[in-house]
């Protein structure tokens, strides 16, 4: 009985590494194609999230799921990928920024023109390390950057630490040399001291195979009254249980005082690049109709939010 336990675990296990590797083999020569024609024309990217660290710390394909395709490219080169991909078959789906389903809808691309909390995006591009993806020179962001994107991305944009961030940030760490120093100065540069030790911290209490620094952490640690309050929030509302839409609330609070206002506007007062890419055409054609409507959807989506929120401070130890 034991055995036949075993047996039909690993089976499992088997199973859905087969899958996954083969759906992923798929996706990433689908991805080398895209990449190959890029710099062919001159068009320069970084992947980012799963599409860097399946080929660059996992090293096989059935080991993580690749999701979307995530991009980071020159907004100067938007229109030029856009006839790239229109010419490669690839149509726009609708989305808040750029993004591309392919023919035969296997890989979706999501393009992003920037690191939403860096301050100095050229940095990140000349911090850029290159490898190669199938013989296709590619880039990835410098491992110190790609600790704090990550962590950033799963504590804030996401507000979720799930299991694979846990895996992602132990293969990161057992593979590559990570600055610590570096990172905590970015970290408290771009006002996301708290979610990394956060998340780092949740990280390594919750996940095997972490092995963060205990100097790193206490470089990381809040140490004023106004980071233990936030520390304390988010400790209570990130979690591995997801919360709908926290991200946009985590978005708002950990920008810079001098920044909110500028986010709160674009949010409430879009422009019509994003009301296309959101919209699609009839966001364009009808912009004051759309942004009303946005603006009123978005109020309400607030205060639903605000007493989700309150109820998992009040609920949870």
């Amino acid at each position: 009985m034991i055995i036949t336990d075993i047996e039909r675990h690993f089976e499992r296990h088997f199973t859905e590494y087969s899958r996954i590797s083969s759906e992923n083999k798929v996706k990433f020569e689908k991805l080398r194609a895209v990449l190959s024609q890029m710099r062919k024309e001159g068009i320069d990217g970084i992947l980012l999230k799963g599409a860097d660290l399946i080929p660059r710390v996992y090293g096989v394909l059935g080991a993580r799921r690749l999701g979307d395709a995530d991009l980071l490219v020159h907004e100067g080169d938007l229109a030029a990928l856009d006839r790239l991909l229109t010419r490669l078959g690839y149509r726009p789906v609708i989305d808040g920024n750029p993004a591309y389903m392919d023919p035969d809808h296997t890989l979706a691309l999501d393009i992003v023109t920037t690191v939403w909390y860096a301050d100095d995006q050229t940095a990140l591009w000349q911090r850029a390390v290159r490898r190669e993806l199938q013989g296709i020179p590619v880039k990835g962001l410098g491992v110190n950057d790609l600790l704090v994107y990550l962590s950033a991305y799963s504590v804030v944009h996401r507000a979720c630490l799930s299991p694979q961030f846990g895996r992602d940030i132990a293969l990161i760490l057992a593979k590559e040399e990570v600055d610590w120093d570096v990172v905590a100065d970015e970290a408290s540069r771009c006002h996301l001291k708290v979610p990394l030790y956060h998340g780092l911290s949740f990280a390594s209490t919750h996940y095997t195979g972490i092995a963060v620094p205990d100097l790193a952490l206490g470089r990381l640690a809040p140490s004023t009254v106004g980071e233990r309050l936030w520390y304390r929030f988010f400790e209570r509302v990130v979690t591995d249980k997801p919360l709908a839409e926290l991200g946009h609330l985590l978005l708002l609070i950990t920008r810079p005082r001098s920044k909110k206002w500028r986010w709160l506007r674009d949010v409430f007062l879009p422009s019509p690049a994003f009301l296309k890419y959101r919209y699609g055409e009839p966001g364009v054609a009808h912009p004051v109709r759309t942004r009303l409507r946005r603006g009123v959807s978005l109020v309400v989506r607030a205060q639903v939010l605000l007493a989700r929120v309150a109820a998992r401070l009040v609920t949870r130890p």
